[in-house]
């Protein structure tokens, strides 16, 4: 039950999100379900949250959706939006880089593992991830995931 997992992750992350001062929403549609390893599929939530923690302001808000079908094709849905600084559009192409960190994140404590990870396990479950910004105002990751099929 990814909706279920998903919310678990955002309970999980609320703290750390709020000692950062950054407020959280989810619109969470009940009864999506994908096939795979909860666990990673937990780790895929919790790594762009802990992103956006990083990342954001505090003031910032994220809001966090799980939905069906995908805007990119068939499957489930997790978009996770800030109002955060947003990043760069020299950064967007290696944001999903192993071991980059972005050219504003010389202070950012960060390992540049994060990101790619996400790559990594959303391709591991058969789905991709991909990121918009405009630069200056927020960041959207949207993660497709295939959806349960029974038969």
């Amino acid at each position: 039950d990814f909706s279920a997992l998903v919310r678990a992750a955002v309970i999980e992350a609320r703290p750390n999100l709020a000692h950062a001062g950054i407020s959280v929403t989810a619109d969470i549609q009940a009864g999506i379900e994908v096939d795979g390893d909860a666990d990673r599929l937990h780790q895929i939530v919790g790594n762009l949250l802990a992103n956006t923690a990083r990342h954001c302001r505090s003031g910032d808000e994220v809001k966090v959706t799980v939905s069906a079908p995908c805007e990119l094709g068939p499957g489930a849905q997790l978009t996770v939006a800030d109002t955060g600084p947003g990043i760069s559009e020299s950064d967007l192409p290696h944001v999903f880089t192993r071991l980059w960190r972005g050219t504003a994140d010389a202070d950012d404590l960060g390992s540049g593992i994060g990101l790619a990870v996400v790559r990594e396990l959303a391709a591991a479950h058969g789905g991709t991830v991909s990121v918009t910004s405009d630069g200056m105002s927020g960041t959207v990751f949207t993660v497709c995931l295939p959806m349960t099929r029974w038969g």
